[in-house]
Formats: C-alpha cells, structure tokens, sequence
C-alpha cells in the first residue's frame, strides 16, 4: 500500500495574521537531509517568510542539521509537570491584603499592561525580526483572549483594589490533564509570593476539576519561574529547542 503523503510543514493561521506575513512550522521534532530539502521547497512554494521548529533536546544529528540548514536557536523551551494527587489550600499561602479571584472583563485593561512588560525573556523578543511593538501586542491579546474564553479559568491577584498579577488554566483534551498558560505578576508587585499564591491556586482548581497531571511552560532563560515551579512541587518533563528560519520574499533561507 502506498504510504499517504504529508506535507512536512503547516502554515498557523493566527500567527500569519496577527503578525502579518506567513508563518509555518516543521512537523515533527527529528530533522534529516531529506526533510530539510522537502522543508525548504514547502516553504518556498507556501511563501514561507518564518518558520518555526520545535526540535528534541538529545539527537546531536538533528542539531547539527539545523544549524547547518539557517535554523537559528531562539529558546530551550522547558516542561514542568505536577501531580495534583493532594495540595493545601491556597490560601494558606496568601498574604491577607491580597485577594485571589476568576477574573472579569474589567480586569483585562490593568492585565494588559502587566503583560506587556513582563514577557522579554521569551523567543518573540528573542529574535530581532519581531518588531517589539508586535511582541508587546502579542502578549496583551494573549490574555485577553484568555479572559474572554480562550482559556477555561483566569485566577486574578488583587491588592487595595487593584489587579497585580494572574494565571490563565486550561482543561486538556486528553481526560485528568490540564495546563497552566500564562502566569504573571506586576513588576512593582515581585518578590512577595505571589506567583506562588496564584499557582497554587491554580494547582487547587484543577484538583477540583478531578486534573491528575498539570503541565506548564517556561524559557530556559528563565531561571525566576523555573524555581518558582519547583518549588510549588513541578517536575522537568521535557527539554526541548525552539529555531526560527527566515525567507527571503524570494523564497531564500535567510542565515
């Protein structure tokens, strides 16, 4: 039986748009001569101007490929995992000024603004083709969307009244697994517990939605969050290796 053919990239239609020129992504994490060959003509014929490729961490040949083919590496990109078997309550944790609460549409003006400053570590700003204007951009529709349904619940740290930081939650399709997506906190409000406090918040709602495994996502240069999820009881789960390559209008790798 002839095996079916698939292309070996897909366009992403949200990136395409919102940053305005076409974007795509390798499938798959493995990399071979062929692949990069077939990668390159997709990418020509699709009009391809950024192309991303999520890549294994431990296959040397890959890596070697990548960089020999005008991938340049923009983030390690680390997963944390918990068991959300048992968890004190969040609360406990929490300073008694501070309220954590779902959030409200009334919210997303001050969640903006926090999001706009506190995502620099992250491959966007990484990568110098990204206007800063756009990766600011990004991260404000990013949790408004959160807030408006994209993500199943949005916890909101509030003091005197005013929101300080926040943790978008999503349910899985997969049943008993869920991830945590956007975790922030108001530069001015750092350093007290309150990323924790909301995590564990978190961690707490998804035991009651019977989650068994929560996941979340963070920047390999981002040694704040990483010990802020190891702390609270996450785990590595994986280490992967997020390239970027560019095209020419003409369809060029540009190295």
């Amino acid at each position: 039986m002839q095996q079916e053919y698939v292309d070996p990239c897909e366009v992403l239609e949200w990136d395409t748009r919102f940053f305005g020129f076409r974007i795509a992504r390798v499938r798959g994490d493995t990399l071979t001569q062929d692949q990069a060959k077939n990668i390159d003509t997709w990418c020509r014929q699709h009009g391809v101007r950024c192309l991303y490729f999520l890549s294994r961490s431990d296959d040397a040949g890959t890596t070697r490929l990548a960089e020999a083919s005008c991938f340049r590496l923009v983030d390690i990109r680390m997963t944390f995992e918990y068991k959300a078997t048992s968890l004190r309550s969040a609360e406990s944790y929490a300073n008694g000024t501070i309220i954590v609460r779902p959030s409200r549409l009334e919210d997303i003006p001050r969640l903006q603004i926090i999001a706009r400053e506190i995502y620099q570590d992250t491959r966007f700003y990484y990568d110098e083709h990204f206007s800063k204007h756009l990766c600011d951009s990004l991260y404000e529709t990013w949790i408004k969307r959160s807030c408006e349904g994209y993500a199943d619940v949005v916890f909101v740290a509030e003091l005197n009244r005013e929101a300080i930081g926040y943790v978008s939650c999503h349910l899985n399709n997969e049943p008993r697994t869920g991830r945590i997506g956007l975790v922030g906190v108001s530069s001015v409000a750092q350093g007290r517990g309150i990323g924790r406090t909301l995590l564990l918040r978190a961690c707490e709602w998804f035991l009651g939605q019977r989650v068994q495994w929560i996941t979340v996502v963070t920047q390999g240069r981002n040694c704040a969050a990483q010990r802020l999820y190891q702390q609270c009881g996450f785990l590595t789960r994986t280490v992967q290796l997020w390239y970027h390559k560019w095209y020419t209008p003409s369809g060029v790798a540009n190295g």
